[in-house]
């Protein structure tokens, strides 16, 4: 008997071959940027520092060189110190040990984000809504550097999946829930969990929300969170009551401050203006997905509209411009993309596809053409540029990562010519031109990006001007080089990259160590003996005195 075998793969299938493309394409996207170089400044030294001298004595109170530092988050630190105890030295170096806490997180945030998706939408909505975050550029640097605002990203993707499963697992709710409240309270300001505990009680004058498991998951969800909400407040209060008191009455609602003392600032363009790039392409399929209609009658929908309308007001008054604050409003503008993504016209489709592959395809072509530039002198302008942006870049090729940038190239090419294009696929190749430039960025350019955003040149550019007998002195210890104890950026600069160590304050020491401004000179009795910047620096100029005494002796 004949019998008729179906050429067309099943759908299980097709859906498990999407799973294991979508999994190697996080796994490749989150390493470059993680591995293999320097602090870069402006953020990670500050925060690195902050995690180095973490103690378990004072484990409450994140500090740096005896100062607390109040823009850390008490979670991110003492997950990053764990990181550092477990994986450095032997496994990595101390900052990959550190950056690999973001990694670990962002991929929290992919299972939450997924999953809150996968629950409010169907299955497969899970795997297009991971694709439209990896787009998003404004999550590349949470994800990949030492920066605690990815805390922010996972508590709000640990809520929005709580909201998602309240119809259906009440205890998985409330814990995801109860606990995305308990992780935001420890960014360090009670702002972030007091507004998405405002959220979740006012979501009942919605019809939708009007069930009594949402109810219970509330219930369940306070009592939960609660706990772990005053377990830092009061490990502070017992540390020292000053500074409990101090947190509570000036940062407890950063970065508005305190409950003593508010700050507002209308910052709403500076907001709007960088969730341009920095959700990008979330918001104008979200914007889809509103013009469709309806979108009150859905449980999600609702969710997303007093979300974002909660964002409005908080973001327009917010006296601190700082975009990775962004991370915030990713769930809702996420999955609002990813809802009617399959609806999305034809021509809409083409144009995102089209500009995906113009723009990802020039600048791909725009850094092979710069890294031929600075290693080999051809284009000779491209070549100037990068030496004017990276002076301190000598020729670096390391060839695994030109490899692996040269493997990606044609995969993208591949990717990319593929017909029929539809709305998924138009967000996939966006996905894989962000994972492309990003990768040869991160591989091609690292040793030069290196070079121009980390101290350690210039650092050594002041060890390479002193004599063989003032080292030595260094050595032994009968010269030293003082320096003002509020110069945190040169003193963990020092601190890194450097074996002469630096003391606070210390009058007696011949030798001091200054950050001034291009004109200043030096007071009597001290001769400059040496001065540094980081490329294109021009206001703060690392400089070196010493007193004329002891060059006389």
């Amino acid at each position: 008997m004949l019998t008729y075998t179906s050429s067309k793969p099943s759908p299980k299938s097709v859906n498990k071959k999407r799973s294991w493309l979508l999994l190697l394409l996080v796994f490749v996207w989150l390493w470059p940027g993680v591995l293999h170089h320097d602090l870069w400044t402006p953020g990670e030294p500050y925060l690195f520092a902050t995690v180095s001298q973490w103690q378990t004595a004072h484990w409450a109170v994140p500090t740096i060189f005896g100062e607390i530092n109040w823009e850390a988050s008490p979670l991110y630190i003492w997950l990053a110190a764990l990181c550092q105890h477990l994986f450095s030295p032997k496994q990595m170096d101390a900052y990959e040990a550190t950056r690999l806490t973001n990694a670990i997180l962002i991929v929290c945030t992919f299972v939450c984000i997924g999953g809150s998706a996968r629950q409010f939408l169907g299955h497969s909505y899970g795997r297009i809504a991971v694709l439209i975050l990896l787009g998003c550029t404004g999550i590349l640097i949470p994800a990949h550097f030492i920066n605690d605002s990815i805390i922010l990203c996972l508590g709000a993707a640990m809520c929005w999946y709580g909201f998602s499963l309240a119809n259906q697992r009440i205890i998985m709710a409330s814990m995801m829930l109860g606990g995305g409240w308990a992780v935001l309270s420890l960014t360090g300001s009670l702002l972030w969990p007091l507004l998405l505990i405002l959220l979740a009680f006012s979501l009942p004058l919605y019809p939708q929300w009007r069930y009594q498991r949402y109810h219970l998951v509330l219930l369940i969800s306070l009592l939960y969170a609660l706990p772990l909400m005053l377990i830092w407040p009061l490990a502070l209060h017992q540390t020292a009551a000053d500074i409990f008191n101090l947190w509570w009455q000036y940062h407890a609602l950063a970065p508005f401050g305190g409950f003593r003392h508010l700050e507002t600032h209308f910052s709403l363009g500076y907001y709007l203006k960088n969730l341009i790039w920095f959700a990008f392409p979330a918001w104008p399929l979200a914007i889809w997905t509103v013009s469709r209609g309806k979108l009150k009658n859905q449980p999600w929908g609702s969710l997303a509209i007093a979300w974002l309308g909660l964002c409005l007001p908080v973001f327009a008054l917010m006296p601190q411009k700082y975009q990775d604050l962004l991370v915030f409003t990713l769930p809702p503008l996420v999955v609002l993309g990813a809802a009617q993504l399959d609806a999305l016209r034809r021509g809409a489709v083409a144009f995102l596809n089209w500009f995906g592959i113009m723009a990802f395809g020039f600048l791909a072509i725009f850094l092979w053409l710069g890294f031929i530039a600075m290693n080999y002198g051809w284009p000779a302008k491209l070549a100037q540029r990068a030496v004017y942006f990276s002076p301190y870049y000598r020729y670096d090729v390391n060839y695994f990562p030109v490899i692996v940038a040269c493997v990606l190239t044609p995969l993208w090419l591949w990717a990319i010519t593929r017909q029929h294009i539809r709305g998924q696929q138009a967000v996939t190749n966006w996905a894989a031109g962000v994972l492309l430039v990003w990768s040869l960025l991160l591989t091609l350019f690292l040793p030069w990006l290196d070079a121009a955003k980390s101290t350690r040149p210039v650092v050594q550019q002041m060890q390479n001007s002193l004599s063989e007998e003032q080292l030595k002195a260094f050595s032994d210890k009968r010269a030293c080089i003082s320096i003002n104890h509020e110069n945190f950026s040169t003193r963990i600069a020092w601190q890194q990259y450097s074996w002469i160590p630096l003391q606070a304050n210390n009058p007696d020491c011949e030798y001091r160590l200054i950050t001034r401004s291009p004109k200043a000179t030096p007071p009597a009795q001290w001769h400059e003996i040496w001065a540094g910047a980081r490329p294109r620096e021009k206001n703060n100029i690392i400089a070196l005195w010493v007193k004329t005494t002891a060059t006389k002796d």
